[in-house]
């Protein structure tokens, strides 16, 4: 099995101003973050060939190749994975540059969640959830631990894990149980 450690490193990082209630779409956002990591890098946005969107749904990799100008583009993907997202983003990344297949990725995420949708809109708006939502939205889940409460409570119940539970909280944990 290869890895990946000491194949690609995050050469920049950039940020907007956290506010409350602003005027900025999610895009305008994720340029002006975009933007900061690049100058962080010491790079110019044509500098770019590769990008792993975020999956959020607000920004995708062709808004922010227009407004870059990249001429010679040779990777884009999306991460499509809740919570896990983030981190699968980069290990995609990581992939791109280790493999030869771009130089300098760019992993964006921009989000108006005050101003704009919040997060079980977000999520509702995300392709790989709409038939997952049309099962589990009526009963109120919009968020990863309503989503997995209900299967591990199922685990729980068929595998008879509350005792051990209790043992694993008494056993490793300081002040509970006596532990």
């Amino acid at each position: 099995m290869s890895t990946l450690r000491d194949t690609a490193a995050v050469t920049g990082v950039g940020e907007t101003r956290y506010t409350r209630g602003t005027d900025k779409s999610a895009l305008r956002l994720t340029l002006e973050a975009s933007l900061a990591a690049i100058a962080d890098a010491g790079l110019t946005p044509k500098a770019i060939d590769g990008l792993v969107a975020y999956a959020s749904g607000a920004v995708v990799a062709e808004d922010l190749l227009t407004n870059f100008g990249s001429a010679d583009f040779r990777f884009s993907a999306t991460t499509p994975m809740g919570g896990a997202s983030a981190v699968a983003a980069l290990q995609c990344a990581a992939m791109a540059v280790a493999t030869g297949v771009a130089t300098h990725v760019l992993v964006p995420l921009g989000r108006d969640g005050y101003s704009g949708a919040r997060i079980h809109r977000r999520v509702g708006q995300m392709r790989q959830f709409h038939v997952v939502s049309e099962f589990e939205a009526p009963v109120g889940a919009n968020a990863p631990a309503q989503y997995y409460a209900p299967m591990a409570r199922r685990h729980m119940d068929l595998y008879r894990v509350w005792r051990s539970r209790r043992r694993l909280h008494r056993d490793h944990a300081p002040g509970i149980d006596g532990g």
